[in-house]
């Protein structure tokens, strides 16, 4: 389970700071992965298209100095975890240890990556005592539970690779920075805060939960958005969707569940045509949009956006039903008040949106809605 932030705890908000650049590093580095999930098999895992681990990458943060060794909890720990999920683990897995712990010359860690299996058992083994020739107790704890079989254990000391002394947070950061991604921006801090909002996409994504996880496609299209969003490049207008590529005649719309309401409050083939304009319009918007943001996000925006529509619709019928008139002319006189209402962002309000169409066609998409017939209704009838 996920450690959560507190305030006050800066030892772990800094360990969880670096747990996540540490992803991001691995994310812009590695190219064959399909899915990234974070504390659900370990603290990261790249996982391919066919459910298998290409890598499983615990993290380990120090606010101290500290010496990694073969006896030490984090390392000894690290072992024993893997060791228990190791049905998960296939022959292609590669396990690392990534640690701000730092490994001396001396140490027998310092040369781990190029030893064997063998290699790698016989040092554990060779510092399982301290000089009074007992156990450390780490060692008791966890190594001879799961040195049981050696020879499986050996498969797995195989895949372990240590990559220690990374404690420095700016050399990270400057390391994803130097990802060819960031060669399309031009400044300093055009990459500092592209980094920074990576970042949030982890950290915001384990607010709540105690995992997390992105695809590929979704990490692309993210790092797309971010792209556009740094440069300014990302402006919505009507002429993204023009309406001669629309079939708008009012035959193809005429039994639609939108139409239909509209002919209760009793509006002419004007009205039905701007309004059938608006909403074929924004549903091949819709599609647009969502290529321009990410598939994670694009769910509870929509979710948002349309309980604000609902709203806003309830607002303004609720101020007609106490004008005076029949229940048509104010319906007719609500309808209008929905349509010109001020615009309510779909996408965040960094995008530069300049449709008219959009929030129009909206209210009519959920008018139409046939599984909720009642969501969305023109007349203020029954209001009063």
């Amino acid at each position: 389970m996920r450690r959560k932030i507190k305030q006050n705890a800066l030892s772990q908000k800094l360990g969880d700071i670096f747990h996540y650049y540490i992803a991001i590093d691995l994310l812009l580095n590695n190219t064959d992965w399909f899915i990234c999930n974070i504390e659900q098999y370990g603290d990261i895992a790249l996982i391919d298209n066919n459910g298998n681990q290409l890598l499983n990458i615990e993290v380990k943060h120090h606010t101290g100095t500290n010496e990694l060794k073969v006896y030490s909890e984090e390392f000894l720990k690290t072992l024993s975890n893997w060791h228990d999920i190791k049905e998960t683990i296939t022959d292609s897995t590669k396990l690392y240890l990534i640690t701000s712990s730092v490994v001396s010359l001396e140490n027998p860690l310092f040369h781990w990556n190029s030893f064997d299996k063998e290699k790698k058992y016989k040092v554990i083994i060779d510092n399982q005592k301290s000089k009074k020739e007992n156990y450390y107790t780490n060692i008791s704890k966890y190594f001879h539970p799961i040195n049981k079989n050696p020879n499986i254990l050996k498969e797995l000391l195989e895949k372990i690779e240590i990559y220690h002394s990374q404690s420095d947070m700016d050399s990270i950061k400057k390391k994803i920075k130097e990802n060819t991604y960031f060669s399309i921006f031009k400044t300093e801090e055009l990459k500092n805060e592209v980094t920074s909002s990576i970042y949030g996409l982890i950290g915001n994504g384990l607010k709540d939960k105690d995992t997390w996880e992105i695809t590929k496609e979704e990490f692309n299209q993210k790092l797309h958005e971010l792209s556009s969003l740094a440069q300014n490049r990302i402006q919505r207008t009507d002429n993204h969707v023009p309406l001669s590529t629309i079939d708008r005649g009012l035959p193809k719309y005429q039994n639609k569940q939108f139409v239909k309401k509209l002919e209760k409050i009793n509006f002419d083939e004007k009205v039905f045509s701007l309004a059938i304009d608006n909403y074929a319009r924004t549903l091949t918007e819709l599609t647009n949009r969502m290529h321009l943001s990410t598939s994670l996000e694009y769910r509870d925006r929509l979710i948002n956006y349309e309980s604000t529509l609902l709203h806003k619709v309830d607002e303004v019928k609720t101020e007609y039903i106490f004008k005076d008139g029949n229940d048509i002319k104010k319906s007719q006189q609500s309808y209008f008040a929905i349509m010109s209402s001020s615009k309510i962002p779909f996408m965040p309000e960094e995008f530069d949106d300049q449709t008219t169409f959009f929030q129009k066609g909206y209210f009519h998409v959920l008018a139409d809605d046939e599984e909720k017939p009642k969501q969305l209704c023109w007349s203020v009838e029954g209001l009063s």
